[in-house]
């Protein structure tokens, strides 16, 4: 793909640049072999040719970087020669089920308008009172407010077949295609959430704030006492003294025996040796988009969002979650009649054409990556008993 891109490229300057003098040609080469146009080449290809050729490079580009599977596109009959060969008796399996995040428990929802970043504020407590003797000035105090920006991107994916294709379909599993695009449009949104907190940047800034927030303890009843006494021990800007009501305990699907054992078997509720952790954790959130190597299982403590905006997921107005859609066909029949899937299509290809969109958005940060708020987090690596 990218040596093809490349011969286009170098078909597209010649057409650019006609001229066949050794100049231009080593002007061309110049042009090739760098990775980004240089300014001369700005002013001798004009607005018109730099866009062109800019949009041939990206397309090189991603070519290049592209898996098998991925540069793979299911478009005619050919592309299923298993389903559409003959047999007496066919039929799909049940389609596998897949686990789902439940990040909106401990992530906090923004609208931003449009598509320019937004600005949030948080104003700084005034400071405490200090004693004032007869006659005495009383001291002034201070307050000041802090800043963070983001917004939202837009991402998506497409899928096309031939209107033969959907003829063929006699079991009717290519036409689920835009369900099933959804479910991938689900799974991949609930994975890029997680990777805002639950990524190494993150964890290391939170490992630098020492052993308030991060820990190495693997998942214990031992352990996430520790964690909880340190969101407990939570306060702001100032020093002041944070009151977190609820936290949720966040962990790998691999940790959901061991959290039900902590959290609530019968020894949760006063038997021998007993514990009462339960009633610090608001509930358990079994998140399957953790990543981790065995036997280094990492967990996670967030303050209800509601209290704390530790991880901020941003979504455009009027824009709730992935959006499934279908090109409208500009095949109008005039005389006869032919099948749905003709009219589905395209005038000139036939193609019947499907695509997957979804806006969202969090924080960027070069330390904190996704985490807006890093006093409503605790994480331990699971790395040590």
């Amino acid at each position: 793909m990218y040596n093809v891109m490349r011969w286009i490229r170098e078909s597209a300057l010649v057409h650019m640049m006609p001229q066949g003098d050794e100049e231009t040609k080593a002007k061309r080469a110049d042009i090739l072999a760098c990775a980004s146009l240089p300014d001369w080449a700005t002013t001798e290809l004009g607005e018109v040719n730099v866009a062109v050729y800019q949009a041939l490079t990206m397309l090189g580009e991603r070519g290049r970087n592209m898996t098998p599977s991925e540069f793979a596109e299911t478009m005619t009959r050919g592309h299923f020669a298993s389903y559409f060969g003959t047999a007496l008796s066919r039929r799909f399996y049940k389609d596998y089920q897949y686990d789902a995040s439940n990040w909106m428990a401990y992530t906090y929802p923004d609208e931003t308008p449009d598509f320019r970043k937004v600005e949030r504020h948080r104003m700084s407590e005034p400071g405490t009172l200090y004693k004032r003797g007869d006659k005495g000035q009383v001291a002034a105090t201070h307050i000041q407010d802090t800043k963070i920006e983001y917004g939202v991107d837009e991402f998506g994916r497409q899928f096309d077949v031939s209107w033969q294709t959907i003829m063929n379909d006699d079991l009717g599993k290519i036409k689920e295609t835009p369900q099933r695009m959804a479910k991938a449009a689900r799974r991949w949104l609930d994975e890029w959430v997680v990777a805002l907190y639950d990524n190494a940047a993150s964890q290391a800034a939170l490992i630098a704030l020492g052993a308030l927030f991060a820990g190495t303890g693997r998942l214990t009843a031992a352990n996430l006492a520790v964690g909880l006494n340190a969101m407990m021990q939570r306060t702001d800007a100032q020093g002041n003294q944070m009151n977190l009501n609820k936290v949720w305990l966040v962990i790998p699907k691999v940790l959901q025996i061991a959290a039900a054992q902590i959290l609530k078997d019968l020894l949760s509720y006063g038997g021998p040796n007993g514990n009462v952790l339960n009633e610090f954790v608001a509930g358990i959130v079994v998140e399957p988009y953790i990543d981790f190597t065995a036997p280094n299982v990492p967990w996670y403590l967030f303050a209800d969002p509601s209290e704390v905006p530790t991880v901020t997921v941003a979504r455009m107005q009027g824009w709730p979650g992935p959006v499934v859609s279908q090109k409208r066909s500009d095949i109008q029949v005039l005389q006869g009649s032919a099948p749905s899937a003709f009219t589905m299509g395209d005038f000139h290809t036939g193609n019947i054409e499907y695509m997957v969109n979804d806006v969202i958005g969090g924080w960027d940060h070069a330390d904190y990556v996704g985490i807006t708020d890093f006093r409503g987090i605790y994480y331990s690596s699971g790395t040590t008993p």
